[in-house]
């Protein structure tokens, strides 16, 4: 039996009706493969299934926290520890979604009227009836990190639903810190996928770390949306690593709402095939004295497309910003592809904003200086574009995500 919605899923179930679906004039959407999209049909949770197609522990990095396994919209109690819905550790709470009637979930999940815009954010918030919530009290720091693992398997029902839908609710209090990783994955060969939604706020003078995979099937698409208010002089370090699915869209919303708030963002697109990887970054700096990093790197072979849309908003009153962006995408064939729009927009005074863009290919002379040392072509490849993208992973700090993400990519063979 599915769960029931919270009441904020019949708001948005509401507002889909006046919410036109995205099509290539909205920028946001233009590199999106919109027949495929089309094709998907969102529906309510169906429930956990008996059997994976695969060994989840061999998908996934090994972690000592609490694991959460979300599998096609609904936590899986047996394949989940530490989740109880009770105090998982001292001040650290993890409870299910479904039922959930807490002021908190209420607030990161509300939207109200013309604040939803995109029909696909609407969908996720209309079917979106489990999920996690992941509560850290004033003053806690967890020594270990929560582990989400979100499982899709389109064909493992007769319903019509393929496009599964999840939500992660977080809040970090007051002088606190939590590491979240989100591993998402797919099984089977059916079209379909996930959309999944993750909403953080940060207490004053919190710290968080957040980590996404994105590992689904050559069949699937995934749609996800990471959306964070930072407090005062609160600090974010987000990784994400967007790497299988047909089309694999992370789209990030940050917001520094509180002064002197810090927002330290990178990331790594690596596509083979005819896959399309899509990043949707938007930095908001509402208050004084923020600063915000965005690194973003692509790595495009075959007939890949990589696309990157970041923006930087500095509003007004937002005195004193500090912001840097840069997208650096390495193309390994003549048919890949990266479309990467970087943006800035400044309404406050003396501020120090750059962003920039660079696409390029593997450098010959590099190339040449390896052979000369007896380093046989495909190796030498391999270890220019092993240097080009490790220096996001290398940049993870959590040592067993970090050798996944390696092996995932091939990086620990060479």
């Amino acid at each position: 039996m599915s769960p029931t919605a919270p009441p904020v899923s019949r708001s948005a179930i509401d507002r889909l009706g006046s919410i036109g679906v995205p099509t290539k004039r909205d920028e946001a959407w233009r590199y999106a493969p919109h027949r495929k999209l089309a094709e998907l049909v969102f529906g309510p949770s169906q429930g956990s299934i008996d059997e994976l197609g695969f060994d989840l522990d061999e998908r996934l990095p090994s972690l000592d926290g609490p694991r959460i396994v979300i599998v096609n919209g609904v936590v899986d109690q047996e394949r989940s520890s530490f989740i109880t819905g009770a105090v998982a550790g001292a001040g650290v709470s993890l409870t299910p979604l479904a039922g959930a009637s807490s002021d908190l979930v209420a607030t990161q999940f509300e939207r109200a009227g013309d604040d939803v815009t995109d029909a696909y954010l609407a969908l996720n918030l209309a079917y979106s009836t489990d999920g996690v919530v992941i509560e850290i009290a004033d003053g806690v720091r967890p020594e270990v990190p929560i582990h989400v693992v979100t499982v899709v398997v389109p064909g493992s029902t007769a319903a019509a639903t393929n496009m599964w839908c999840s939500a992660v609710s977080i809040h970090v209090g007051t002088g606190s810190s939590a590491t979240v990783v989100e591993t998402r994955l797919g099984d089977g060969d059916d079209v379909g996928g996930s959309s999944a939604l993750t909403s953080v706020h940060l207490g004053d003078d919190a710290t968080f770390e957040h980590v996404v995979v994105q590992d689904l099937r050559a069949t699937q698409v995934h749609l996800g949306r990471v959306e964070v208010t930072l407090g005062e002089r609160s600090t974010l370090r987000t990784r994400s690593f967007n790497l299988g699915a047909s089309y694999g869209r992370l789209e990030y919303h940050i917001e520094l709402a509180g002064e002197g708030a810090v927002a330290d963002m990178s990331g790594l697109f690596s596509g083979v095939g005819e896959q399309t990887l899509d990043q949707q970054i938007t930095v908001v700096h509402l208050a004084k004295n923020g600063t915000s990093r965005q690194s973003f790197r692509g790595v495009l072979d075959d007939a890949s497309v990589g696309v990157f849309n970041g923006g930087i908003d500095v509003c007004p009153g937002a005195d004193g910003t500090d912001a840097e962006q840069s997208n650096d995408n390495l193309l390994l064939s003549n048919r890949a592809e990266v479309n990467t729009q970087p943006r800035l927009e400044i309404l406050a005074d003396e501020v120090a904003c750059k962003h920039g863009a660079t696409v390029g290919q593997l450098d010959d002379t590099a190339l040449y200086y390896l052979r000369s040392r007896g380093i046989a072509a495909d190796d030498a490849r391999r270890l220019l574009i092993r240097g080009f993208a490790d220096q996001v992973v290398d940049d993870v700090g959590i040592d067993a995500v970090r050798s996944w993400i390696s092996h995932r990519l091939g990086h620990d063979d060479d």
